[in-house]
């Protein structure tokens, strides 16, 4: 009877603990919250810590910051000094964050000059780094906002 109720007990509470972490360690949802932080306050050594050195960074549509960019210094170079020109105060507000195994999806409300608008980003988390990073963007109103 013992066995049977450790058992028990062992199966209910499974659930319960899973997807938790140590003490100290960061949820992929707190990491992904993170890196938002680091972006915008323009910590780039603490943006760049946070993801994989083979991070896989992917920009649908045809705007100048579009296309697949390999690694943080690509994405620095080929995806935030373009923002920086394009879009002048740019700002992305974090309006809900959901996470399913090691993907984290953010709805973000996305403001700039001329810009008001909402984007889906994806995330791919491994070993708590970020290791891909997929944006759902408005790119109509991206273009039709930017600064040449």
């Amino acid at each position: 009877m013992k066995k049977i109720l450790i058992i028990s007990l062992l199966l209910i509470s499974s659930p319960l603990f899973s997807g938790h972490h140590a003490s100290g360690e960061m949820s992929n949802a707190e990491i992904v919250k993170k890196a938002y932080a680091t972006f915008g306050s323009g910590d780039i050594d603490g943006w760049k810590k946070l993801h994989a050195s083979d991070l896989k960074f992917t920009i649908f549509g045809d705007l100048p910051q579009s296309g697949v960019h390999y690694g943080t210094d690509a994405v620095i170079k080929n995806v935030f000094d373009v923002i920086a020109i394009h879009w002048p105060a740019f700002n992305l507000k974090n309006m809900n964050i959901d996470s399913v195994g090691d993907t984290v999806y953010v709805l973000n409300h996305m403001t700039a000059d001329g810009l008001d608008t909402y984007a889906l980003h994806m995330f791919t988390l491994e070993d708590g780094k970020i290791k891909s990073f997929t944006a759902f963007d408005d790119t109509d109103s991206m273009r039709s906002s930017m600064i040449d």
